[in-house]
This record gives structure tokens, sequence and C-alpha cells, in this order.
């Protein structure tokens, strides 16, 4: 290759185009003034013994083309001067050196067969010469666009190796075509190329060492250089996935965690983090749902231990409650459909029981007296009572038994009242009587002439009275 500065190259064309141009006027000067110069022979004496030779006669039509031929020879000439300009603006001895140098020689030998009058040969060269340079076009366009994209790939590759391979790329490019926009973008690229590959290769490490978010900083230092590099820009973009990937698989097992330890909000809040980086994704929707058959299987799970815990406490209502509870939320709960009929029997029972207990005198009515000792074979039927049931028999046999059992009753009166005990007894007239009484609610009436009627009410509950009842009319009228 020619390692001439570029201001020597441009003397040198300079003194070629001068050359050619001195060429052109001799050839020019020996057509137009050498047959003008020459005379006759200056012997012209008839009588010497010497014969003068005969001057060779040229047709016109021998003239005529002979004249075509100079004409043409000038004006491919004159393209050969335009094509090589263009040329040796390329620098064409960079990457077309010797193809040139032929071409130039053809030129020298065309203007020499110009020179002796040899118009059609040296049309012959002067065309050969051009077609020959015009080739060298075609081969600049070629090298040019081979040199843009050998030096596109060794950028795109950005490797140690491809450094050399970019900057001469660019550096021939911009000798073909200084002019060119992409020869331009070239050279820039090519010159950042070397701390492109040392960011490249920096954020490469970075990202074996999963350090993410320090491996993406250095790529957008990269690709603030050569925004063009697609190499870079995919790298970036694959380690921003990346970044966004490892958000989303810390707070799914954040939420994971979180469900393992029955910490429902704290999975629910992680779970959402992730559905945000990526919205509807079905591992989301799957551990939500997660989420909540979890939870509803521990409410579940605690209320059923809740239950349970009513029925040993023999609280059978509200173990009942509870079950009804879960059942009206989801009927196939196996555990509570079973569990809630004995329980809706003992809670049954228990009500009734109590009811009974809560007013011993209704055992007064014989139907409800007749009921309540159906109740009592019930609740001694109970295989394994509680404490409760236990207490709630005894206390049932003993007001049924205190229901039957009649409680000496002391009345007094004013001795002129006349006492009657409805439903029992006419007492009469006294002072002081007793009467035999089963528990129950009672009513002694008071009669006395002149004076206003008096009703007492009074209970007797099983247990002897501390006190007698006195009925006694003693407001006059």
């Amino acid at each position: 290759m020619d390692n001439q500065s570029p201001t020597s190259q441009s003397e040198q064309r300079g003194k070629q185009k001068l050359i050619i141009i001195l060429l052109l006027a001799l050839a020019a000067a020996v057509i137009l003034l050498l047959p003008a110069m020459v005379t006759e022979p200056w012997i012209a004496d008839p009588s010497a013994s010497i014969t003068a030779v005969s001057k060779p006669i040229v047709s016109p039509s021998t003239a005529a083309e002979k004249t075509k031929y100079r004409q043409d020879s000038q004006t491919t000439l004159a393209q050969i001067i335009a094509v090589t300009d263009r040329l040796e603006n390329q620098t064409v001895e960079r990457w077309a050196e010797f193809e040139f140098r032929q071409a130039k020689a053809l030129i020298a030998q065309g203007d020499e067969q110009y020179g002796y009058g040899e118009y059609l040969e040296s049309l012959t060269s002067f065309q050969q010469s051009l077609s020959q340079l015009n080739s060298i076009e075609k081969l600049g366009q070629t090298t040019l666009t081979k040199a843009l994209a050998d030096g596109l790939t060794a950028i795109e590759n950005a490797t140690s190796t491809d450094i050399p391979v970019a900057s001469a790329a660019a550096s021939l490019a911009m000798a073909i075509a200084p002019e060119n926009n992409q020869s331009q973008q070239l050279e820039l690229r090519a010159n950042t190329l070397p701390e492109v590959v040392k960011l490249l290769q920096a954020a490469d490490e970075l990202l074996a060492n999963n350090k993410l978010n320090a491996a993406a900083d250095t790529y957008r230092r990269a690709l603030r250089l050569d925004g063009q590099h697609r190499l870079v820009a995919a790298a970036l973009d694959s380690t921003k996935q990346a970044i966004i990937e490892k958000r989303f698989r810390s707070a799914m097992s954040l939420g994971y965690r979180a469900l393992d330890n029955d910490d429902f909000i704290a999975a629910t809040e992680a779970f959402d983090r992730a559905g945000a980086i990526y919205t509807n994704h079905p591992s989301v929707i799957q551990a939500l749902s997660q989420v909540s058959t979890r939870q509803s299987q521990l409410t579940v799970t605690r209320q059923i231990q809740r239950a349970g815990d009513h029925e040993i406490s023999e609280q059978w209502q509200q173990a009942l409650d509870i079950y009804q509870s879960l059942l009206s939320t989801d009927p196939s709960l196996t555990t509570a459909k079973v569990r809630s009929i004995t329980v809706k029997v003992r809670a049954k029972l228990d009500s009734q029981i109590r009811e009974m207990l809560s007013d011993p005198l209704k055992l007064a009515v014989n139907a409800t007296y007749n009921r309540a000792q159906d109740l009592l074979k019930d609740a001694a039927g109970i295989a394994n009572p509680g404490p409760v049931l236990r207490q709630q028999i005894a206390d049932l046999d003993k007001v049924l038994r205190q229901s039957q059992t009649p409680v000496d009753v002391i009345l007094r009166s004013d001795g002129v009242t006349d006492v009657t005990v409805f439903r029992v007894k006419k007492l009469g007239v006294f002072e002081q009587t007793s009467i035999l009484l089963k528990p129950g609610r009672y009513i002694a009436a008071g009669k006395r002439v002149g004076f206003r009627d008096v009703r007492v009410e009074f209970i007797i509950s099983g247990e002897t009275r501390p006190e007698p009842i006195l009925v006694s009319c003693s407001q006059a009228i």
C-alpha cells in the first residue's frame, strides 16, 4: 500500500494532470502545425540525375476517418481524465493500485500512439483504459460496501481482535467515500469500539457473577458510547429482563414462605407485588388461589377445633352454631356435616333440660311432668355423659321428685275472713291452719262481708316455707 501523505498524493495528481494536458497540447500541435511546416524539396531541376519521390496521396475518406478517430480519442481521453480524478479522490492507489497502474499504462500508450498519428490505435488504447477505469470505479463501490459490512460485523462482534478490523474497515471506507454518512458513522463507531469492548467485557463478568444491576449500568454506559450497538442493546434488554425475573421470583418466594407460616396478609402482599410485575401471570393467580384455599382450610380447621372444644365443654348450641355456619359456606365439609348430627341432638336435649330446670313449677302440669320424665330417660340413656349432663340428670331427677312431694304449708287469717285456695280446697274461717301442697303456683282468696276481697299468690318450691301465708280482709268498703 502507498504510504505517501495526502499532500504528496495531491501534488502527484496535479503533476499527472499537467503532463496529460501537455501531451494533449503537443498532439494537437503535431496534427495542426506540422503539415503546414513541411515545404517542397529545394532541388527541382528537371535535368537533375536524381528523380524525386512522388508525394503519397491521402483520399478524403481516409482523412475524414483519421479526423473522426482523432476526435473520438480526445473525447475518450476527456472521460478518462474525469474518471481518473474521481478515483484519485477515492485514494484508488490504496485499494486498486495494480489495476490503476495498468489503466495509466494504457493511457500512456494511447498518448504515444496519438503522437504518431495512429488515431485508431490510440482510440483503442484509450477505450481499454476507460473500460478498466470504469471497472475500477465499480470495484471501488464493491470495496466500499464490503468495508462497511466488515466494519459493522467487527463492531457488532465486539471482541479485542475485532478492534483493528473495524478500524481498518472504517479507514478504508473513509478513503473511498469520505463524504458518505455510512463511512462517517462507521468511523465514529470504530473509534469508540475499544471502550465499548472494555465495558462489554466488564458487564459480562458482572452478569456472570449475578450482579445484575451493576451489569445493567455498565451495559448502559457502553450503549451511551454507541447507541447503535445491537449486541450491547440486546445484552442490556436481557439483563433488565433478568432483573425483572429476579424481582418476580423473589416476591413469589417471599409469598410462599409467608404462606408456609400461615401469614396470609404477608403472602398476599408478596404475591400482589409479583402480580404488579407480570399482570395476570398464571403463577401469581395460582398462588393467590392457594392463599385463599389455605386460609379457608385453616379457618375451617380452627372453627372445627373451636366447635370440638365446645363439645368437650358440653356447650352444644355453640358447637352447633359453628358447624351450621361452616356448612352454610361450604356444604361439602364432611367433618362438620357428620359432627353436626350428634351435636344437634345433644343441643336440643340440653336446651330442653335447661328449660325444665329454669322453671320447675311447670312440672305441676301433668303434661309437662310427663315430658320431663321422657327427657330424663333420654338423658340417662346417653353413653359417657359429661359432668354437665350428669349434673343436669341429677337436677332434673330432683325437681321431678320434688314436684310430686307435698309440702306442709301454714296459713294465717283473722278468724272472720272466709279463705279458699283455688283448685285445692275451701278452708273457711280460721286464724291459723296448715295444708299439704305440691310444688307449684297457688292463689288463696279471702272474702268478708263489708270488706274488700283479697287475693294472695304464693309459690311452693318443694322446700318448707320459713313464714306462714297471711290471708285477711282488712280494708272496709
